[in-house]
């Protein structure tokens, strides 16, 4: 796939997501790349505070309350907080209290939410895909923060972990990547 040789952010979010969807085999609408484009665009300005500053849950929570406008607007932080902070940082998340099975949980819910408050706004089936695909739209960041341009390298010991617990196709792809061809352990014993 050509990479596009705009100057832009926007162009290099749209090569590296289009790169991560080929390489994860999924298709997503068009709606859906775009709308990962823009996540990751959203999150990559140096003004912004701390992510989870304040919580995801207690956003998701306070949305009850709240007038139509500042619901979408607290849901759609969590959503698209806990969706990023999910697929590029899942070997962070690992190391915490609070892990991605509870920020792709929370994700999905505000989704999921998004999409049954705004059914009749245009915008509701974009939030039902990514509700329904949130663990797709996971990978594809996922293989996004593995590409060259974040600079990032990963423990092999600890993603070889990630796949015996995980069985991921992503997993095994990325330590075949490094010459590790990974094997399930025979159920017999000896």
């Amino acid at each position: 796939m050509p990479m596009d040789r705009s100057p832009s952010l926007t162009g290099l979010f749209r090569d590296l997501v289009r790169t991560a969807v080929a390489a994860q085999e999924v298709a997503p609408s068009e709606a859906l790349e775009c709308y990962l484009v823009h996540v990751l665009e959203a999150f990559v300005r140096p003004d912004r505070a701390d992510l989870l500053d304040p919580p995801l849950a207690l956003d998701f929570l306070a949305a009850d309350h709240l007038p139509a406008i500042q619901r979408y607007d607290k849901l759609k932080r969590v959503g698209d907080t806990a969706l990023f902070v999910t697929g590029m940082f899942a070997d962070s998340l690992e190391r915490r209290a609070v892990g991605a099975s509870y920020y792709a949980a929370l994700g999905r819910t505000a989704f999921a939410r998004l999409s049954q408050d705004h059914r009749s706004a245009g915008v509701g089936h974009l939030f039902e895909e990514l509700y329904k695909r949130f663990p797709e739209c996971v990978g594809v960041l996922m293989e996004v923060s593995e590409q060259d341009v974040f600079h990032r390298e990963q423990d092999t010991v600890r993603l070889y972990r990630r796949w015996q617990q995980t069985g991921g196709r992503r997993e095994a792809a990325l330590l075949a990547r490094r010459g590790l061809v990974p094997v399930a352990p025979s159920s017999r014993r000896h």
